[in-house]
Order: C-alpha cells, then structure tokens, then sequence
C-alpha cells in the first residue's frame, strides 16, 4: 500500500511542476511576481484543506505550532531562493543543491533526533542519484554562476531540508494526530508572509498583480488543488516508510518525470548526458529499494 502512495504521490508532485511551469508561463503579470501570487493562493487552498480534513477544529501542541511557523519561514525563503537562483546561474547546479537539501538534511536529523539507520548502501546510492540529478538537469548553454547564486542556491537547499525535516520531527514529536494542523500552520505562515510582502511592495498594483487571465487562473487553481493532494499524501507516508527511501525516491523520480514530460508535452530536447542520468538515477533508485530484498534472498 505504501508504495502504491508513494508512485501516486511522485506522480501528483510531477503533475504539480508541470501545471507550474504552465502557469507562469501564462502568469497576465511580472513574470517575477508569478511565485509569491502562486505561494498565497495554493496556501489559502491548504489551509483551507487542512480545517476541512480536520472537521474545522484544531487542537494542536505549542510544538506543532512552532514547527509549523519555522516551516512557514522556510518555505518563503525557499520560494525567494529558488526565483534568485533560476535567474543567476545554471539549472543544473540549482537542483544539485535543492535535491541534496531535500533527501540529506531530513535522513540525518531523522538518524539524529530518532536514531534511524542510514545503510552503507543507502549513501552510496544517494550519492550516485545526486550526480545523475546533475546529469539529468544539465542544458546546453547553461548561464555562467553571477552575484548571489552560490548563496541562493545553498538557502534554496537548506530550507527544502528544513521543511522536509519538520514534516518529519513533528508527526515524531506529537503524533501524526497533529498532520493538518502542521500544514494549515506552515502554510498560514507562508501566506500571510507573501501576502504582506506583496502588500507593502506592490501598494497601488497589489489587485492587478493577483490578477489573472481565464486560462492562468485555470491552471492555478487546478495546480493548488495537486498541491493540497501532494501535501496529504506525504504526510502520509511520512508514518510509513523509511525516511530515505520517501525523499530520495520522491524527489528524483518527480525530476526524472519532469523531464520526460518536458520532453513529450513541450519538445524540450534531452541530450545523451540527459539519458546517462536518467538510467543511473534509475539504477540506484532500483538499488536502494531493492538491496535488503536481495540481501533476504541471498541469505535464504
């Protein structure tokens, strides 16, 4: 059943780029002010998921609450980081730091707070998928690093761990009772950060900033609700597998998704380095699930 969710959910996370991707390329505004509009409208829907899910009562510990708010925090300043980051260097480095916060920085402080174990096998294959993640995400004629990326990208890659690490810390803490709660804090947070921002920012454009045209409001709308659908399925599987095999698996194979389906839907071309990624990303994603299988039937 766990993997079921897990393929259902990488799926969702992929649709979710995707419909991304889709909306700010027909965002009616700035193209700069694409991210925080998304952050706010996307948020509301989870908050509003979220009391829904709960039955419109929280009851939540005071730790729940401060995660949450830290998650808040930390989602903003990814959501700075990775616009920052896309706009001054190469993609590909980009998500060499974004996945390697996302899959290393929860795995050590769940083997930290909870005494998980991580498995010889398991760095080397996490190690082997962040070298294919840069080979998969590598474009021809990839801009030179300019003022700020190095510093973007390694708070790009440190807020996705700190979130991701959270999700994790607080079902471990106060119980997956607390799940929705978490998100309506996390994603509150995040909103009412982004909304103020853009508030003081954008005073006498704030209403034609969140405008939107028939066809960007579809795929907002459609894109918070894969979000709120995303959110529920991790935080569900975050009770029911093994923490490195969830982010490793969910974040390489939603990259590897995502360029498979640049390249059917949008005619991106993919190189041979591309492919030489993609087949070694898949090779140590089938090593890492697979190992204390074979090891079981080697011993038999």
């Amino acid at each position: 059943m766990s993997w079921f969710l897990l393929v259902l959910m990488i799926v969702v996370y992929t649709l979710q780029s995707f419909l991304t991707r889709l909306y700010s390329d027909h965002y009616p505004g700035k193209p700069e002010m694409a991210a925080p509009v998304f952050t706010v409208v996307s948020g509301i829907a989870v908050v509003i998921a979220s009391f829904a899910v709960s039955g419109f009562h929280f009851d939540m510990s005071w730790q729940t609450l401060v995660f949450g708010a830290v998650g808040g925090i930390a989602m903003v300043i990814y959501n700075e980081s990775i616009m920052k980051s896309v706009q001054s260097g190469p993609y590909s480095v980009m998500m060499v730091f974004q996945i390697s916060g996302a899959i290393i920085i929860p795995i050590f402080s769940d083997a930290l707070i909870f005494g998980a174990n991580i498995t010889p096998v398991q760095i080397i294959c996490i190690s082997v998928v962040l070298v294919s993640v840069y080979l998969v995400s590598k474009k021809d004629g990839e801009e030179k690093c300019k003022k700020g990326f190095w510093v973007a990208s390694f708070a790009l890659g440190i807020a996705n761990g700190v979130y991701g690490s959270l999700l994790n810390i607080q079902q471990g803490i106060t119980g997956p009772e607390e799940k929705e709660e978490m998100l309506a804090v996390i994603f509150g947070v995040a909103v009412i950060i982004s909304a103020t921002r853009l508030a003081i920012g954008q005073r006498r454009e704030f209403f034609s900033v969140m405008k939107q045209t028939r066809i960007s409001a579809i795929y907002l709308i459609v894109c918070s609700a894969v979000v709120v659908a995303g959110l529920f399925l991790l935080t569900a599987l975050i009770g029911m597998m093994d923490l490195a095999i969830l982010y490793t698996f969910d974040s390489s194979s939603m990259l590897v998704l995502s360029v498979i389906c640049s390249c059917i839907f949008l005619k991106e071309k993919i190189s041979t380095l591309n492919i030489i990624g993609c087949v070694t990303m898949c090779a140590a994603l089938i090593c890492m699930s697979g190992w204390d299988w074979f090891v079981s039937m080697f011993a038999k």
